[in-house]
């Protein structure tokens, strides 16, 4: 696939975290083929790596990084390698994230903290790492990715829903504490065809999608428009906003979705 003539993004730099596959690795080739310089910081080294090779062969600018999200001193040394490398940094979207499934009686206090260490402490960590470097240049746009199940109460993913809440507000607040040079905000998806909700039993699957007035999963390109657009100076007005992908449930949908 040619790179797109349609450089919405030109030359700014762009962090994804959890860039590796699914949603991160989408927003960050799209960022890419409309004119990012980007790097896909994840865990999952090997299938960084790879993927960012192909996209590097099909003449993206485009990296990998390994980044543990939960660990302050490798924030450090991700950011300190992008101003080194590149000598700015435009954009932040923190995507990483872990799913819990269990419901509040049955969730261990290590599910609870390893979701909400990746899931909320890791946004918290990279907005502050980011804020220096996107205050020297004077400008910087921060796409936190949240979920709909942040804003309906379940039976199930008790931790999850919390961490995905809690990024909504730690928007919010970043957004009027950093305006108006740095633009905050928050994307919200909701049921996206990610390899997630794929791990989910059919059953799940079916009664989620139930209450979607779309009555399908969201693709994942979806939600990645929707990252390019916040990443973009077109919205350049918008800060501490949701930004809804979400099929129209928070709308209210056809009934509450359970886990």
């Amino acid at each position: 696939m040619s790179v797109s003539v349609d450089r919405r993004v030109e030359g700014k730099v762009a962090l994804i975290t959890g860039g590796a596959r699914n949603q991160g690795l989408s927003h960050g080739e799209l960022l890419a083929r409309h004119g990012a310089r980007v790097v896909l910081a994840d865990v999952a080294d090997d299938t960084g790596r790879k993927a960012a090779a192909v996209l590097a062969e099909a003449g993206l600018d485009i990296r990998y990084a390994h980044l543990d999200v939960t660990r302050p001193a490798e924030w450090a040394t991700v950011l300190a390698m992008i101003d080194a490398d590149y000598g700015r940094h435009d954009v932040l979207v923190n995507n990483a994230a872990i799913l819990g499934r269990s419901g509040l009686v049955d969730c261990t206090l290590d599910e609870w903290n390893d979701v909400i260490a990746v899931n909320q402490t890791g946004v918290f960590l990279g907005m502050q790492h980011a804020i220096p470097l996107m205050r020297r240049n004077g400008s910087g746009s921060i796409i936190n990715v949240s979920s709909a199940i942040g804003n309906l109460a379940t039976e199930f993913n008790f931790a999850y829903s919390i961490s995905k809440a809690a990024v909504q507000m730690l928007t919010k607040t970043a957004a009027v504490s950093l305006a108006p040079a740095i633009r905050v905000n928050t994307v919200v998806p909701g049921a996206i065809d990610t390899d997630m909700f794929s791990a989910l039993p059919e059953e799940t699957r079916r009664r989620r999608l139930a209450a979607y007035p779309m009555g399908r999963a969201g693709r994942i390109e979806e939600v990645s428009y929707a990252v390019l657009f916040l990443a973009s100076d077109e919205s350049s007005f918008t800060t501490g906003s949701e930004l809804k992908v979400d099929g129209g449930v928070l709308a209210g949908g056809k009934q509450r979705p359970s886990s």
